[in-house]
């Protein structure tokens, strides 16, 4: 979790085809064009089933997210015991949690 946002990533950290989704799936959150060599990297590695399948589920994480991030819905106290807990043990999640209004 700790490399997500490298770029490039670092050689090592990742599996080769762990590396082709991490790719993928960061030019597709941007809406950046999928090139050949990003797509050449996953038919490496995947089926065209299981790319559909990549597909798939990062775009409707996406738009998850983009409608929590809209609506700016509350998180249950559970989920966010969880996440605060993870953020405050070194190197669990680098990324730090969004600033709420008023804090």
């Amino acid at each position: 979790m700790s490399h997500l946002l490298d770029d490039p990533l670092p050689d090592g950290v990742y599996e080769p085809e762990e590396a082709a989704i991490v790719r993928y799936a960061r030019k597709s959150t941007r809406l950046e064009p999928i090139d050949d060599q990003t797509y050449a990297d996953l038919k490496r590695y995947f089926s065209d089933r299981q790319i559909i399948d990549l597909c798939l589920t990062i775009g409707l994480s996406n738009m998850v997210n983009r409608f929590h991030a809209t609506f700016q819905t509350d998180v249950d106290a559970d989920t966010l015991a969880e996440v605060e807990a993870g953020n405050a043990t070194p190197g669990v999640c680098p990324i730090p949690l969004p600033k709420q209004p008023g804090s």
